[in-house]
């Protein structure tokens, strides 16, 4: 439960759909209305076509088999009228059955062999001459009625024989399915425009009804989700409508946000808890390690007096003896111990370091000094010490020079850590656009990109268990405690530091 939990609707499954070529995207309802539209033309035009092809097939058959009844029924009455073929009679019959039975879509044409050739002796119409062909030639051999589709127009052609037992002749009745394929045209348009109409309409009921049932709930739905993207806690509820599906979709939507904004606020207070737990660890750290601090500088405090009391008694004892060398190097342990004095009894005070007491001070001076305080730990270590005088004027600062030297001390007492016998510490002075500074340089090994990464960080040291990470930390402070900053200057070899401050030229 104390796990942070990551808003859901943030994640890019649940992103808006993208504008695609500066048009917003299609919506279900008309995605769904186009779609149900086609299909219902689709099935609609295709339901339409097989039914009109059934029909007009039907019509065909019943144009068949009327050509096959009249074509029986005048040839019975031709041959009642002339059973011998005789031509006037045949045609008069067929005259008369021609204003009774024909029409303009039907024709008849009445045939007598004359040996192995038909010859025409009657016809309905006496425009339309028409010589036999195979069809009336079958039927005559065969002795049978012979149907089939009219040659170069729609319709069918009917040939019988005439004549009682040997026929004499052949009767042929076309049938004209013109009017037939008319009225299938013109049906089959006005079926279309039904269909179209009729899907149009579908399509229409489909995405209004899409809009209601579905559009509506699903842009609510993904406004409240929408919502969310800031966290679950602030996140407006989706509202239950629609169909059963929808409002259930809605109602697990609001269960799991309700379910989110809980453990953010779980997650919140832990979080909050965790926080305050290790604020007070790191008081409670603090508070021990100010103790320690006091109790250290309470200890060291009467020691630190002795010495000095010692030192003073030896300096006297040097100057009665008359060897000013080593009083002068009495008087300098005397200035660092009552330096360090100052910072033990501000300690006890306050619980920090002493404040700066600033003034105008020559850094050559400073450096000279400390570079004297430190001969014997040159000695010690085999370096060589150097010191770099200023071009021109004195490098003079407005300063603390006991915050200088504790500066200074740090940076040197490094690099004679980092050198080997031999090696070269160099301490110069300088000014520059206004400010004074002094460098510490030595050619050592330099530092490697794990300790420039962490450089000033307190605690964090490259000494293992010599080094307690405190020293460059505490340099920083205090120098930029002194309107200053201490820096690390890219170098080609070994380690170069800069301290700068403002210059007293300027004040």
């Amino acid at each position: 439960m104390g796990v942070n939990a990551e808003p859901l609707v943030g994640h890019p499954a649940f992103a808006a759909p993208a504008e695609t070529a500066g048009r917003p995207a299609m919506g279900l309802a008309q995605r769904l209305a186009i779609l149900t539209a086609a299909l219902a033309l689709l099935l609609v035009l295709g339901a339409t076509e097989i039914a009109l092809s059934w029909s007009a097939r039907s019509r065909l058959e019943d144009f068949r088999d009327d050509a096959m009844s009249l074509a029986n029924t005048i040839s019975v009455l031709l041959t009642e009228i002339a059973p011998t073929g005789d031509p006037d009679s045949l045609a008069e019959g067929l005259d008369a059955e021609a204003l009774h039975r024909l029409g303009p879509t039907r024709h008849a044409w009445v045939y007598l062999s004359r040996g192995p050739t038909l010859a025409l002796v009657a016809s309905s119409d006496s425009e339309l001459v028409r010589p036999p062909d195979d069809a009336d030639a079958l039927a005559l051999a065969r002795r049978t009625m012979i149907v089939r589709p009219m040659d170069g127009q729609p319709g069918w052609q009917v040939a019988t024989p005439l004549g009682k037992g040997v026929p004499y002749g052949v009767l042929d009745i076309g049938v004209s399915t013109r009017r037939l394929e008319a009225w299938n045209r013109i049906e089959r348009q006005r079926a279309y425009l039904a269909a179209f109409i009729a899907a149009l309409m579908v399509a229409l009921s489909v995405a209004l009804l899409t809009r209601k049932w579905v559009g509506r709930p699903l842009a609510a739905l993904g406004y409240a989700m929408a919502g969310a993207h800031g966290g679950a806690e602030g996140a407006p509820p989706a509202p239950e409508m629609g169909p059963l599906e929808f409002r259930t979709l809605a109602r697990r939507y609001n269960q799991l946000r309700e379910a989110l904004a809980q453990r953010e606020r779980e997650s919140q207070s832990r979080a909050a808890l965790l926080a305050l737990q290790e604020r007070a660890r790191g008081l409670d750290r603090l508070a021990l390690l100010q103790e320690t601090a006091a109790s250290f500088a309470h200890e060291i405090g009467t020691p630190l007096n002795t010495v000095s009391g010692h030192l003073q008694l030896l300096r006297d004892d040097l100057q009665a003896a008359r060897q000013p060398a080593a009083v002068d190097r009495v008087r300098l342990l005397l200035t660092q111990v009552d330096r360090v004095a100052g910072i033990v009894r501000a300690g006890l005070d306050r619980g920090h370091w002493p404040q700066p007491y600033v003034r105008s001070s020559d850094l050559q001076e400073i450096a000279e000094r400390m570079l004297r305080f430190l001969e014997p730990s040159f000695a010690d270590a085999g370096v060589r010490a150097h010191l770099q005088a200023a071009s021109g004027r004195p490098a003079r600062a407005v300063c603390d020079p006991a915050q200088v030297e504790q500066i200074l001390l740090n940076l040197i007492k490094n690099a004679i850590e980092a050198l080997g016998p031999g090696g070269r510490v160099t301490v110069a002075t300088g000014t520059g656009a206004g400010r004074a500074y002094i460098e510490v340089v030595d050619d050592g090994p330099g530092l490697d990109p794990d300790a420039r990464a962490n450089l000033f960080r307190a605690f964090t040291t490259t000494k293992g268990a010599s080094g307690s990470g405190l020293g460059l930390a505490v340099s920083r402070r205090l120098a930029r405690g002194l309107g200053g900053d201490l820096e690390h200057m890219p170098s080609e070899a070994g380690t170069r530091w800069r301290l700068t401050l403002a210059s007293a030229e300027e004040n």
